[in-house]
């Protein structure tokens, strides 16, 4: 098994060039162990610089993926960060730019008009005046730049895919949770079960997406205060994905203009027909969210509140006021 002091060497990138490649390479997914990712999810958060202070009570959630399915995507998670904070839930969203799909968060909120420079000391700020902010991964992980081109060379997803978005420093109280990776998959249950989070959802539908689709089988399991219960089910709606598919089985790139698109789509009361299987993937996600953070019964209630959120125009009016708060506060 690998050693702490590797895993620290790893992180801090103290090896030479073609020895951290390698090393790189052979943590692949079925290679990582409990042990082993909480070594890097450990070893990683030590290096965190600016963490934020927060306002008492905040009750935050996450809501993020690991990417990685290869499959043409939307960045679903970050307008469900809009529909949560539209539903009176205060989000911390951490994110970065894409490694490998079309679009990551802060492409796309830099894109719509959200500056990605806000200052850890000015984060409990903006949530307390908007009910949302985003933490831009490099603002607080900037030594992990060192390891960009190990990465890249090892031409595969590696460990920091997987532990990504456990390494939120705010660390906080209720997370949904995409993982990509079946393997990977139960080892961060396992992982947040060991956290006593208030409540989290790790979610993977059966295409191997990092989130809940719509109109097929999905796996769940619901964490709080230690004790994880399996939530699996199958979901309603039209499932996107076939969609955007190509007729041999090929996704279409979904680069950031597409996901522009579909994200000014969803944010009008009345979202075009077209859109509808988008429609359903959002509600379904946000609707997590609104069931682990306790301000629903169940992911189907959760759902049918997100899209009289999104279809009355409340997510749209929050997206304003985020966009007006961040002007004020962002450096």
């Amino acid at each position: 098994m690998i050693t702490r002091q590797r895993v620290a060497d790893i992180v801090n990138a103290r090896l030479p060039e073609d020895e951290l490649v390698e090393a790189l390479k052979q943590l692949s997914c079925r290679e990582i162990c409990l042990e082993t990712l909480r070594m890097f999810i450990e070893e990683t958060s030590s290096t965190a610089l600016g963490k934020a202070e927060l306002p008492s009570g905040a009750g935050l959630i996450d809501v993020s993926g690991t990417g990685g399915s290869g499959m043409a995507h939307f960045n679903t998670s970050t307008f469900c960060a809009f529909v949560l904070a539209a539903g009176g839930v205060r989000v911390a969203k951490f994110g970065n730019r894409a490694s490998r799909s079309g679009a990551g968060s802060a492409d796309l909120l830099e894109a719509l008009g959200i500056p990605l420079d806000l200052p850890p000391a000015k984060v409990a700020d903006v949530i307390e005046k908007s009910g949302v902010a985003f933490l831009f991964a490099p603002h607080y992980y900037p030594g992990l730049k060192r390891l960009a081109a190990a990465r890249k060379a090892a031409g595969q997803p590696t460990v920091f895919n997987h532990i990504g978005p456990l390494l939120n420093p705010i660390n906080p109280e209720f997370r949904l949770l995409g993982i990509s990776s079946e393997h990977v998959y139960p080892l961060v249950v396992d992982y947040l079960k060991d956290t006593k989070h208030a409540g989290a959802l790790v979610v993977r539908s059966e295409f191997g997406v990092d989130e809940l689709v719509p109109g097929t089988s999905n796996t769940v399991f619901h964490i709080k205060e230690g004790v994880s219960k399996d939530a699996s089910f199958a979901a309603n709606g039209l499932c996107p994905f076939e969609h955007v598919q190509e007729h041999n089985g090929t996704a279409k790139t979904f680069d950031l203009p597409h996901n522009i698109k579909v994200f000014e789509a969803l944010m009008h009361p009345g979202v075009p027909e077209e859109k509808q299987p988008w429609l359903d993937l959002v509600s379904l996600n946000a609707g997590a969210g609104f069931f682990v953070a306790g301000v629903v019964g169940g992911i189907e209630d959760g759902a049918a509140f997100a899209k009289e959120l999104i279809c009355g125009g409340r997510v749209r009016e929050k997206f304003e006021e985020v966009r007006q708060v961040y002007e004020k506060c962002a450096a």
